[in-house]
């Protein structure tokens, strides 16, 4: 991700413009204090809650309700704001961090527990921004059932709505962070650039939580520090000020001889994820963020509560409080995710590895589940797919459709110059060296060595490939039957490897059937028929 850092940087500087770390972060694990009894509904009515931890002069154990206290100023939870639509609210921050595996007894809501890093982690931010309203989980999250769910649901709303989203990392990572800037301002700058400030980002649970990427993309400004000795500040970094210094040293790093392009993925794949999401924060301005996009952006990332990574999801997908409050199975969440896509008009949440729906009208919509990617990869900025519901099933527009010939299935002949040249010039001159790929065999050998790409990109399909005019399409899973095949190419959103597209067939029994896949290929301007109508049913 380095590699493409330049390019990047001078779009939002115009003037006008896995988890392998067990963490446990965000608020108490729902099974812990909200188990919930059978036949409850799937969801009820619920409004959310904001309120905030503010300096007060009330001593401990006084009429007012609880305190804590951070360098003899006393702090409490405010009532609830009653008009949080309202604009401008009371400037507040919002505090990200992991919570970890210890707990202790929670001060401002004595019935439950919270992180033993809640009160370091709040005292930290604190003296960072003194006299700052602050927002911060364990104590703002409210404690009834519905209102908790409710709450839970508008994380989008309650970040995106801060003055600013500051994040407690690890010291080693601040550290870290900090000796990038000085490697990189050092004149001359020494020819071998160090692993450990990498190594370093890449261990910290912050970059590593499920948590972290909703919290991250839905800020106005993120700030980014690590607890402090008593009577100091901590060194605050701005988003930007980060980004500049990690996308600097890591093309750095990619820069030394014997390194493959683009191959701190492979090395430090979290701290290119802490980098991704960075890019993802800047460029928040110019465009939006997809279903897809989101879905791909929970990729290693940790969550020991799977309803968690649901909720993230929610709240980088809408900024619009909750007045509902979901069961938190991971079922109803997943359906629920789908439902405000489908709200938004946005479709590309199908580009996932879920098995479909076998009722009529709705084969092409995935289960709800988990919702496992197909590959292992950054998605682009865009639109993600657009369409409607209709009576029997969706209407999708600006898509490409093309047929696929069964003929073609794992063929290694490519239908044309074109495509050839480009499959073996242009994406497997980028692809291969990077994913250490032996591309030098003849060119009845380019399909396999694509295949051979997206499987180390952890390409989940296991469907063999098929040859179109434009491109070879990887489909998910094995197209059966013998009847024709279309195919359906998304135009607004890609991965870095291809375009997600559809295959549309009919069973041996006669069942319209969907498959989702990649196509790699010349989709920009290919010569296939663009619709703004096409059913999927």
């Amino acid at each position: 991700m380095g590699s493409i850092w330049p390019m990047l940087r001078r779009l939002w500087q115009r003037p006008d413009a896995s988890a392998e770390v067990e963490t446990h972060e965000g608020p108490p694990a729902l099974s812990q204090v909200d188990p919930g009894k059978d036949g409850e509904p799937p969801s009820g009515p619920g409004k959310m809650e904001l309120r905030l931890m503010v300096e007060t002069d009330s001593e401990p154990d006084s009429s007012s309700g609880p305190t804590i206290e951070v360098d003899g100023i006393f702090w409490t939870l405010s009532e609830p704001i009653p008009d949080i639509e309202s604009e401008p609210l009371t400037p507040y921050l919002c505090v990200s961090y992991v919570w970890g595996t210890g707990r202790e007894p929670n001060p401002i809501h004595p019935s439950i527990s919270m992180s033993d890093r809640t009160l370091r982690t709040f005292t930290a931010v604190a003296r960072a921004f003194p006299g700052k309203p602050i927002w911060i989980d364990a104590f703002c999250v409210p404690v009834e059932r519905m209102a908790k769910r409710a709450t839970l649901e508008s994380l989008g709303f309650v970040f995106s709505r801060a003055e600013a989203v500051v994040a407690v990392l690890a010291p080693e990572s601040i550290a870290a962070i900090e000796d990038m800037r000085v490697f990189m301002a050092t004149k001359p700058r020494p020819e071998v650039v160090p692993d450990a400030p990498l190594a370093a980002l890449d261990a910290d649970e912050w970059i590593r939580s499920v948590w972290t990427y909703q919290e991250i993309v839905n800020s106005r400004l993120s700030w980014f520090v690590s607890e402090a000795p008593a009577g100091t500040a901590a060194k605050a970094f701005q988003d930007e000020h980060v980004l500049n210094i990690i996308g600097a040293y890591m093309n750095q790093w990619e820069a030394m001889p014997g390194k493959p392009v683009m191959g701190i993925r492979h090395a430090y794949p979290y701290a290119d994820n802490f980098q991704e999401l960075l890019l993802d924060l800047q460029l928040r301005a110019y465009t939006y963020r997809s279903a897809l996009q989101i879905m791909y952006g929970m990729n290693r990332r940790a969550s020991v509560e799977p309803a968690n990574q649901f909720y993230s999801m929610l709240g980088a997908l809408t900024q619009t409080p909750s007045s509902r409050a979901t069961k938190p199975t991971v079922e109803l969440l997943a359906e629920r995710f789908m439902e405000l896509c489908e709200e938004k008009g946005d479709y590309s949440f199908i580009f996932c590895a879920a098995p479909r729906d076998t009722r009529p009208g709705l084969r092409w919509r995935p289960i709800p589940c988990m919702f496992p990617i197909i590959l292992a990869t950054h998605v682009s900025q865009g639109e993600g797919l657009p369409g409607k519901r209709v009576d029997d099933g969706v209407l999708l527009s600006n898509v490409l459709v093309l047929p696929i010939a069964r003929s073609t299935h794992c063929s290694t002949v490519l239908p044309n110059k074109l495509l050839k040249t480009f499959i073996r010039d242009q994406w497997l001159a980028m692809a291969a060296p990077y994913l250490g790929v032996n591309t030098d065999g003849p060119d009845e050998t380019l399909t396999q060595s694509v295949y051979e790409c997206l499987k180390l990109s952890e390409f989940s399909g296991e469907g063999g490939w098929y040859i179109g005019e434009i491109g070879i399409f990887y489909p998910q899973n094995e197209l059966s039957g013998d009847g024709d095949i279309t195919l359906c190419v998304v135009l607004e959103v890609s991965w870095r490897y291809g375009a997600p597209a559809l295959a549309s067939f009919t069973d041996s029994g006669g069942v319209r059937r969907y498959v989702p896949g990649i196509l790699v290929g010349i989709v920009k301007d290919a010569k296939a028929e663009r619709r703004e109508d096409f059913l999927l049913s």
